[in-house]
């Protein structure tokens, strides 16, 4: 395909002349001829052109304006652009250089000089245009590569969630369900879309250290003694270590693969999403009054997004079976919630959570629990 050359000039006289000077090169390039820069400026928006060579002083848009029009427009801002000038013409050459004019030739116009900048100018653009291509290649790959990467993470996610959740034998989608309803709260306090996102994903998480929990105590069926109960409640800490464990114990084990090198594994032990699972994991049992655990942290000195996903979990658990007893009822649920804003729960976060509770019910009837299980006697531990 041959290149496509537009020329501008408001003297038809000086336009006739380039088409007898350029007459050898028609097979070569496609040429344009136009009168104005308006009408320029119109067929770049509608053509694709290769370059264009201008005049700088034209009535109406001159060769400036429609250079800076050109490089303010997404489809145009790559058209090299040559100025035809005249000799004393130095304050026009220096704007026209600043403005992103690639060459300048003076009038009256020699053929040769101006056939080998032209020449010079498209295979400037045609490199340019082979380096776009790749980078914009190479920028779609990685862009799959992240995104198959980011895939494997949230699926190993979602299992270490599925995973506490069967230790702990809670039923079905809780954990995914903890998740919407959190995000849905965050919504409903108007936090930043990026941070609802992460409450999505980082949620489900919270529990994941009752896989350090011992069966005998996990799954008891009965009251808790102290002693057990404190062990329960060493679930955080653990969750905790787990999500915060340094990604530099497996270095050990890419080196003895002769892995470690290779920029396809990359090790950061710095991971935003686990960092607020992790944060989550040690510190969703604190409540607002400074009477929960492991760190008895109170109001505001407890995380955000750990209030946040308190509710959400205590909520869901209420109204959803378990092992050792039935669900309640959402509205001896909602009393419940009530009576504890202020002492378990932030009052803030609690008013969220009512402003949000059609999209919570509509979410919990989505993700409901396939399989139901019986009804135990009741006991406290929740």
């Amino acid at each position: 395909m041959s290149n496509h050359i537009m020329f501008v000039d408001d003297e038809p006289a000086v336009l006739d002349a380039l088409r007898r000077v350029l007459h050898d090169h028609a097979k070569q390039w496609a040429m344009t001829f136009v009168q104005s820069g308006e009408e320029a400026w119109q067929r770049l928006l509608r053509e694709e052109y290769d370059a264009v060579v201008a005049d700088i002083k034209m009535p109406g848009l001159n060769g400036l304006d429609l250079l800076r029009r050109l490089r303010e427009h997404e489809k145009t801002a790559t058209v090299p652009v040559v100025f035809l000038t005249g000799l004393n013409e130095q304050d026009l050459k220096r704007q026209a250089l600043e403005l992103g004019a690639v060459d300048l030739l003076n009038k009256p116009v020699d053929k040769s000089q101006l056939v080998a900048r032209i020449g010079n100018v498209l295979r400037q653009k045609s490199y340019l245009d082979q380096l776009r291509q790749t980078n914009a290649m190479l920028e779609q790959k990685i862009q799959r590569q992240n995104a198959a990467v980011a895939q494997a993470r949230l699926s190993v996610v979602c299992r270490l969630a599925k995973a506490a959740e069967a230790r702990d034998e809670q039923t079905g989608n809780h954990v995914i369900r903890v998740g919407c309803y959190s995000r849905a709260i965050a919504a409903g306090m108007k936090l930043d879309p990026a941070v609802q996102e992460m409450l999505l994903l980082a949620a489900p998480l919270h529990d994941i250290g009752k896989i350090g929990i011992p069966d005998r105590i996990l799954l008891k069926r009965g009251p808790l003694s102290d002693g057990e109960w404190a062990v329960v409640q060493r679930h955080c800490v653990i969750g905790y270590r787990i999500l915060r464990e340094p990604a530099n114990l497996l270095r050990p084990l890419l080196a003895s693969q002769g892995l470690a090198s290779q920029s396809v594994i990359t090790l950061e032990d710095y991971d935003p999403l686990l960092e607020l699972a992790a944060e989550i994991a040690l510190t969703h049992h604190e409540k607002w009054d400074g009477t929960g655990y492991p760190l008895r942290l109170y109001g505001r000195a407890i995380p955000l997004a750990s209030r946040i996903v308190a509710i959400a979990d205590v909520f869901d658990a209420l109204v959803s079976p378990r092992p050792y007893r039935g669900p309640c009822e959402e509205q001896q649920a909602l009393r419940v919630l009530e009576q504890s804003a202020g002492s378990h729960f932030d009052p803030e976060v609690y008013a969220a959570f009512l402003q949000a509770l059609e999209e919570i019910r509509a979410i919990r009837n989505q993700l409901a629990d396939e399989r139901q299980v019986f009804a135990q006697p009741d006991f406290p531990w929740l």
